[in-house]
């Protein structure tokens, strides 16, 4: 199957589903790009957003690990950084809260009632060219069911939930935990050492991954991460 019929399939399921908002980023198919490289972030456009930051995606890729339990048939999982933003705050603007229909593009809300779309070009396995662009604030209710919980007694905390991964913080360790999708029991995927506030996520149509957006801190800094991942 070439990577345009892929891709074509790609998008015809998303135009399907009620549940996925028409704007939503889809996920590329295996392998794709495009010709030339692009900026980490493009030319600010709006003088009043925060600003942007790209972190270089191996700087963070120890910080995300599969969890050496996780097997699913002959599959064992996989996760890989593949774009990463700072958003800078102020002391009169705060971050509060995110959410997509998808993995991108990701509203971020702040305690002054502004919200702002980070968007971003998925070509070449990375994200490039992201940028903030002024937006409404309403709330995208997702509806979506709660994953299964960890055992009695855990410490761990349950954050949210997106296209079946949950998201689990552990506030001693300052780490989150994310399930993976589809499963009957709770099945930790990955482990992420950032204190998460928000998952997003989108998976593939025709095979087993995805991509899972993270919206918290590293270190004392808003931070979005988006991964690939494989379950």
């Amino acid at each position: 199957m070439s990577k345009v019929t892929v891709l074509r399939m790609s998008m015809a399921v998303l135009s399907a589903a009620p549940t996925v908002a028409a704007h939503a980023q889809f996920v590329p198919p295996a392998g794709y790009s495009s010709n030339g490289a692009q900026p980490g972030v493009a030319a600010p456009t709006a003088p009043d957003a925060p600003v942007l930051t790209r972190i270089p995606d191996t700087t963070l890729s120890g910080l995300f690990r599969v969890d050496p339990y996780y097997k699913r048939g002959t599959s064992t999982g996989h996760v890989k950084v593949v774009g990463a933003f700072e958003i800078a705050e102020t002391q009169k603007r705060h971050f509060v809260a995110a959410w997509s229909p998808g993995f991108l593009p990701v509203t971020l809300s702040f305690n002054d009632g502004q919200c702002y779309s980070l968007r971003a070009d998925y070509t070449g396995g990375t994200l490039s060219n992201g940028r903030l662009s002024k937006v409404g604030c309403d709330h995208r209710q997702t509806g979506e069911q709660a994953p299964s919980s960890p055992p009695p007694g855990s410490p761990l905390r349950f954050i949210g939930s997106a296209w079946g991964y949950g998201a689990w913080a552990d506030d001693r360790a300052r780490t989150t935990l994310i399930t993976a999708p589809y499963a009957k029991t709770f099945q930790p995927l990955f482990t992420a050492q950032m204190l998460t506030s928000a998952i997003m996520a989108m998976n593939g149509p025709d095979f087993p991954g995805g991509n899972v957006t993270l919206a918290g801190r590293l270190g004392n800094h808003l931070t979005v991460v988006t991964l690939e991942v494989g379950y």
